[in-house]
């Protein structure tokens, strides 16, 4: 059995559509198992051109296998009725028919800000897993600083960005979450769109996204790109998975690659794996 971990799929039904057909691919399944079970990080709408289909898409997905869904910031943004940058006049036009459907409405509102499994010492956010009553100092704007606006720091502090919520070091994601919920979690986020790995050991920190070993395999008939890590017990991890629908981004000089992205969590004799897997549409 494996999970499928998705993040940012930004109303892309055709990029959501090509995940499921390659984890359904005979020759996927005998190398990884059935994938049972779905972590939709958040991002499910926003920017692309068909929510109301990818949110059917997740409920219709519900039916045959769990899925558990936290919330995205666009996602935030939406039911709040305020505006991102980035979004086109066709996805303004797509998105206000979505205020009309009341099933997906009930599904996005549904949203909690994160999820815990501790059997499984998984916690599932959109952005970042750190408590924001412990980072807000009774700021007017809590929303900036909240597990859907918190993203990884490429600057080796914390800051808050006024227009794009706070920045946190992953040492200061596993010192939160090590202290809260004890060692050995493996924290899956997405919202910054590409792929990245960190690992915590006796409080040494470590970007191993270059250490994972990588290879390319075929699956419903596209090339995919994998890179995969053993997880070991009482190893902290944090996983951000990348983009899963970049339709919307296709004209974006910063994100104008057509690459999806997706994560799996799958065991193999009896050593849990964790994998990034990427393709181009």
């Amino acid at each position: 059995m494996a999970r499928l971990v998705i993040s940012d799929i930004h109303a892309d039904i055709d990029s959501l559509n090509a995940i499921i057909e390659i984890i359904e691919d005979p020759s996927f399944t005998a190398r990884y198992g059935d994938v049972t079970g779905i972590i939709n990080l958040g991002d499910a709408v926003g920017r692309g051109f068909h929510p109301i289909e990818v949110i059917e898409r997740l409920l219709e997905l519900s039916d045959e296998k769990e899925v558990l869904s936290v919330i995205g910031n666009h996602d935030e943004a939406f039911l709040s009725n305020q505006e991102l940058s980035g979004s086109d006049i066709a996805s303004i036009a797509a998105h206000s028919e979505l205020h009309e459907d009341q099933r997906c409405m009930r599904f996005l509102k549904s949203l909690p800000q994160h999820s815990i499994d501790h059997d499984d010492r998984i916690l599932a956010v959109h952005g970042g897993p750190i408590d924001p009553s412990t980072i807000s100092d009774g700021a007017s704007d809590g929303r900036l600083y909240s597990h859907a606006w918190q993203r990884i720091s490429d600057a080796g502090n914390d800051f808050l960005d006024d227009t794009a919520g706070y920045h946190y070091t992953p040492k200061h994601a596993f010192t939160h979450v090590e202290a809260s919920y004890g060692r050995g979690f493996l924290i899956l986020c997405g919202h910054e769109h590409y792929e990245a790995c960190y690992s915590t050991i006796c409080g040494q920190i470590r970007d191993i996204l270059k250490d994972m070993i990588r290879r390319t395999e075929g699956f419903s008939g596209r090339s995919v790109r994998v890179r995969s890590i053993m997880r070991q017990e009482d190893v902290s991890y944090i996983v951000r998975v990348g983009i899963a629908g970049p339709d919307g981004f296709a004209e974006s000089v910063e994100f104008g690659t057509a690459v999806s992205h997706f994560g799996l969590l799958w065991e193999h004799k009896s050593v849990d794996w964790v994998g990034l897997f990427s393709f181009e549409m």
